[in-house]
């Protein structure tokens, strides 16, 4: 029996979700569409159809629910399992920290931070242009710097950061982290090096 063939004989338009449980009771009966349809009306069968699906809604959920709470476990037991990995792969790397030789050592930069006065982005941009020539337009200035741990597979990642904001205390006393052309660059108390 079609949904409009049911609601034709009875006048009652359920849901589509209405309409599968009442499709299962019709299957139950032992009779035909008008019969089923008479005894429906008659004995007030829509309050069962709807006890039915709302059981069966019940069921539904709870095995959502089941399905879930199995689900949020695996997850969870998945999730201790790859931090215990990340711990024995941490360890395995044996990471330490990696100094960049090139780049000034952070005890001179401190000595000098200490003495010299810090320098705004536009003061370091134009003490770059005039010592070492670089197109002032394309200068950026840079007050942090990376730093990095290697592992001892030599990889490299980066940990955090340091201070280095630009310093000047005499012509020979200062130091400017920049980039130019995506090039970083420092010149500390008359010397430029490309890191």
């Amino acid at each position: 029996m079609m949904m409009s063939e049911f609601t034709e004989r009875t006048g009652i338009e359920p849901t589509m979700e209405e309409y599968h449980v009442i499709e299962e009771m019709y299957y139950e009966f032992d009779g035909d569409k008008n019969a089923f349809c008479k005894d429906f009306l008659k004995n007030n069968r829509m309050v069962e159809a709807l006890r039915r699906l709302n059981n069966q809604t019940a069921e539904t959920f709870y095995r959502a629910n089941e399905h879930r709470r199995d689900a949020e476990e695996k997850v969870a037991e998945l999730e201790a399992r790859v931090k215990k990995l990340e711990a024995q792969l941490e360890k395995e790397q044996e990471w330490k920290p990696w100094t960049n030789e090139k780049a000034v050592k952070q005890e001179r930069y401190d000595h000098l931070r200490s003495s010299g006065h810090e320098m705004t982005d536009d003061e370091a941009k134009d003490w770059i242009a005039q010592e070492w020539g670089f197109d002032r337009a394309k200068i950026r200035i840079n007050r942090r710097m990376k730093t990095f741990e290697v592992s001892r597979h030599n990889y490299l990642r980066q940990n955090g950061e340091i201070d280095r904001s630009p310093y000047y205390d005499a012509t020979d006393w200062y130091y400017v982290f920049f980039t130019v052309c995506g090039m970083e660059y420092e010149a500390y108390s008359g010397s430029l090096t490309q890191l």
